[in-house]
């Protein structure tokens, strides 16, 4: 029986060594994330990651087997100014691709929500794109509830013809309903 490889990684925080690596997985992140518009300046990554090493206010963590770091999750500790609820922003969430499938996300969003509770964070809020049907699957599985949807159009310049409106506008889903969850069959 062959050893699942998810099961030899070891989780630890953020090193000054591995900040070129992980600005690496951000430029993918960006990628997937931005597809029409990534920023993947590796310098820039490196001088936000050199910061987050020592910042006391996150958690920034990769995981590592043999050597090689295979996993980054970014944890940045919020406050709600008006109720003062402390809560967990994920910032970022990698896995590298020859470790997809093998149930390590899984893993790792674990450890972010232990995290969180040691921490003593409310709540573990992230974002992910429309298209990211693999994160959706991971906020989806650990019981992530959608809250918000983002919409952008790109506005054409004074003076040009703004384009038609959509003939028949898309239905809204139900309070409840969308990207993470399937509507309830009457019973």
């Amino acid at each position: 029986m062959v050893e699942n490889p998810a099961g030899q990684v070891v989780l630890r925080r953020l090193r000054a060594e591995d900040v070129p690596t992980i600005a690496r997985f951000e430029c993918e992140i960006a990628e997937i994330s931005f597809p029409e518009d990534p920023v993947t300046d590796l310098a820039f990554y490196e001088r936000k990651l050199t910061q987050a090493v020592g910042d006391p206010k996150s958690e920034p963590m990769v995981g590592e087997t043999g050597g090689r770091i295979v996993a980054w999750a970014w944890i940045g500790a919020r406050e709600n100014f008006i109720t003062h609820e402390r809560y967990g922003e994920l910032r970022s969430f990698y896995v590298a691709e020859d470790f997809r499938g093998t149930g390590y996300a899984l893993r790792l969003m674990r450890a972010c929500l232990d995290y969180c509770a040691t921490a003593g964070l409310a709540r573990l809020m992230g974002r992910t794109h429309a298209a990211n049907e693999s994160m959706q699957a991971v906020y989806q599985t650990y019981g992530f509830e959608a809250k918000h949807v983002t919409y952008e159009r790109k506005v054409e310049p004074a003076g040009a013809r703004a384009a038609a409106p959509v003939s028949a506008p898309r239905p809204r889903p139900k309070p409840g309903v969308g990207l993470f969850r399937r509507a309830k069959k009457p019973r």
